[in-house]
């Protein structure tokens, strides 16, 4: 069934993984040698939303992978029999025997064999209450199991539940340090692939986009509601996935408020182990957050005085209230309000509200 070579490259690349230096990708490339097959994947079910969560492969048809996570993976019965086997555990099926359901029948006749995919051997990677994630290879003729390499088989698996639950803490520590860095009240930061599913995210977002946020989470999908910018942030998370860039998208979030979105790719600490995961650091602003006169002054170099003149006027107040109310000469606070829009870059206090309050 395999070479004492191929398994040594197959536990390379997943000892690789484990270490945060390798992808998944590399993995099931290795896996499709050492096990003798056509094609392999590796797929992540997500059990509260009964959906995919992400979908790594090599030598499988594109269209069947678009078919299998928009359609066919309710109808994996093979999949479904080892919906609570422990990780490590080994599957084997193929066209000629495996028609138990009518789900069998269906995935099988209208799904596999029109793909050229005649035998499924896989293996449970992780199983818990949130996902089960495993890794399988196709082949387009049926192969008969060897007991020879037992041993091996046994070893490869639990490589790969060890590797799986090194990168889900790495990433987990990951989240937990920006956590500590972000302020809850009004930002977050998640992990999604180019499609837009999310992988990981902060507790946080979940609480930033209730209520009546024009964002939200469903079915671990980022959705705006008006669907011109559903389009644009998709279009945007697609873009950083294929080129590696950087980009900031601003989207509205009812009246007074606005969504920032900031997106680039994700380093190895965070992306466990998937090829294109893009990061996003969502920040929910108001016009009516004001910022601090401590902020104003360390930002821009201002005194306490200007930084205090400059929080009022940023809060509503024109150069009159802001005499009466601080208890300051006109002409003082005229001439700190010179001062500010010197230190600040501006030319007029309009242009001096839009950049404060965007801050």
């Amino acid at each position: 069934m395999h070479s004492t070579t191929s398994f040594r490259r197959a536990k390379d690349a997943v000892q690789a993984v484990a270490s945060g230096q390798g992808c998944w990708l590399d993995v099931i490339r290795t896996a499709r040698d050492f096990l003798g097959a056509d094609s392999a994947s590796f797929v992540c079910h997500d059990k509260a939303s009964q959906t995919v969560r992400y979908l790594e492969h090599v030598g499988v048809d594109e269209q069947a992978v678009i078919e299998y996570g928009q359609h066919f993976f309710q109808y994996d019965d093979s999949r479904r029999r080892y919906w609570y086997a422990p990780a490590g555990t080994w599957s084997d099926s193929c066209a000629e025997r495996e028609h138990e359901t009518a789900h069998d029948r269906l995935f099988w006749t209208d799904f596999m064999l029109p793909h050229q995919m005649r035998q499924l051997t896989g293996v449970v990677v992780c199983n818990d209450d949130e996902v089960m994630c495993g890794l399988s290879v196709q082949r387009t003729r049926v192969s008969t199991p060897s007991h020879a390499h037992a041993d091996h088989l046994a070893e490869y698996g639990r490589l790969l539940t060890h590797a799986y639950a090194a990168r889900r803490l790495a990433a987990q520590r990951g989240m937990d340090l920006l956590g500590q860095v972000l302020d809850g009240g009004r930002e977050s930061y998640l992990v999604c692939r180019s499609d837009g599913c999310v992988q990981a995210c902060m507790p946080a977002l979940e609480a930033l986009l209730c209520g009546d946020s024009y964002l939200s989470l469903q079915a671990r999908r980022l959705v705006h509601r008006e669907p011109a910018w559903q389009a644009r942030l998709l279009a945007g998370i697609r873009q950083v996935a294929a080129t590696g860039r950087p980009a900031m998208l601003a989207m509205p979030d009812g009246w007074g408020r606005s969504l920032r979105v900031a997106m680039r790719p994700v380093d190895n600490d965070l992306n466990q182990g998937l090829s294109g995961c893009v990061g996003m650091r969502v920040e929910r602003r108001n016009i009516f957050d004001v910022p601090n006169a401590e902020m104003l002054a360390e930002l821009f170099a201002l005194t306490p005085a200007e930084a205090r003149l400059c929080h009022h006027l940023a809060a509503g107040l024109t150069v009159d209230d802001c005499s009466k109310v601080l208890e300051v000469s006109l002409h003082t606070l005229r001439k700190q309000l010179s001062a500010i829009l010197r230190k600040t870059g501006c030319t007029r206090q309009a242009e001096l509200m839009r950049l404060v309050t965007t801050l």
